[in-house]
């Protein structure tokens, strides 16, 4: 059940989220913890107006899409496209297995429920008020030959997806406010600020990169970064803020974005790319290295229409190859 729900609402959960009711569902800083390291927000209501949204909801037209969602809704009793409001992702450590993912939607609770108690090796424990859910899943390669479990919770109109027990515990402990939030918290102060038309928020501090990342130099010499997107006026909007512990480590951060943008405006055979990298600026206060890409959304729609037909023909290619 997890793995498919996964699935279809972070690969897909932006293009099913482009017919929503009109109440935004924006980053709820009460709902992360308070020492979150990292979080990743998704906007769904926020994005379906957009020029953006709206090229995604004409892709969903498409007969091999509509197929996927009417299989996905069929299973659920769960439409993505009318009753996904938002996707967070959060955090306490580096570490992927720490991480829960709480899904904002309008589902049939019992349905859910049902569906859990249907899969391999279902158990479930208390925690104060709620039950949490675990079974099995096929698809996951085993650890040191024991299969991992997914655990999951339902609080209101949230589903609190994890690795371990003691994650979506934690997670239901900050959703009661008994642990706690960024809410009264100053982590990530400028994400969750109301007014704000963010489609993407996200954040990450204490980050410990392998060295074996060709990209992560950049990454290794911030205490931390932040990234925003969004739509306003017909244009797209993305900021990424990079802190780093001085001035002078600042200023070394500055001279390798510079040279990462310089090395993707020499990449001819990726025109997307090009436009994307001549679309970006980037400055230096301080201990702050910030990037900025301004481009009309028309032409983030044109560079998705591109990507994806470079993905098509590839995909072809392999096909008859095979």
């Amino acid at each position: 059940m997890k793995s498919l729900l996964l699935k279809v609402t972070f690969c897909t959960g932006i293009i099913g989220a482009l017919n929503l009711p009109a109440t935004a569902a924006p980053l709820k800083r009460a709902d992360v913890a308070g020492d979150a390291a990292w979080l990743l927000h998704l906007d769904c209501d926020t994005l379906r107006p957009t020029t953006i949204g709206q090229y995604i909801l004409s892709e969903m037209d498409k007969p091999e899409n509509k197929t996927k969602l009417a299989t996905f809704q069929s299973m659920f009793s769960f439409d993505l496209r009318t009753q996904l409001h938002g996707v967070t992702l959060y955090g306490t450590s580096a570490a992927p297995a720490d991480g829960v993912l709480v899904i904002y939607a309008d589902f049939d609770e019992d349905h859910l429920i049902t569906l859990a108690q249907s899969a391999k090796d279902y158990e479930s424990s208390s925690h104060g008020k709620n039950t949490i859910h675990s079974w099995i899943d096929d698809k996951k390669k085993s650890k040191n030959g024991v299969q991992p479990r997914t655990y999951a919770a339902i609080e209101g109109k949230r589903v609190i997806f994890g690795q371990r027990e003691e994650s979506v515990s934690h997670a239901l402990d900050v959703l009661a406010g008994s642990a706690s939030n960024l809410g009264g918290s100053k982590g990530f102060s400028e994400l969750g600020q109301p007014g704000n038309s963010h489609v993407v928020e996200a954040a990450a501090q204490k980050m410990k990169l392998p060295d074996s990342d060709p990209n992560a130099a950049i990454l290794k010499l911030s205490q931390s970064v932040q990234l925003v997107l969004g739509e306003s006026e017909k244009k797209f909007n993305g900021a990424v803020t990079l802190v780093a512990d001085s001035d002078e480590v600042a200023g070394h951060v500055l001279s390798i974005a510079q040279g990462l943008l310089a090395l993707a405006k020499l990449q001819t055979d990726k025109p997307e790319t090009v436009s994307l990298a001549n679309a970006v600026t980037i400055t230096q206060d301080g201990g702050r290295v910030m990037g900025k890409l301004v481009l009309p959304a028309d032409d983030i729609v044109q560079i998705m229409k591109a990507d994806a037909a470079r993905k098509a023909a590839k995909a072809e290619k392999a096909k008859e190859k095979e």
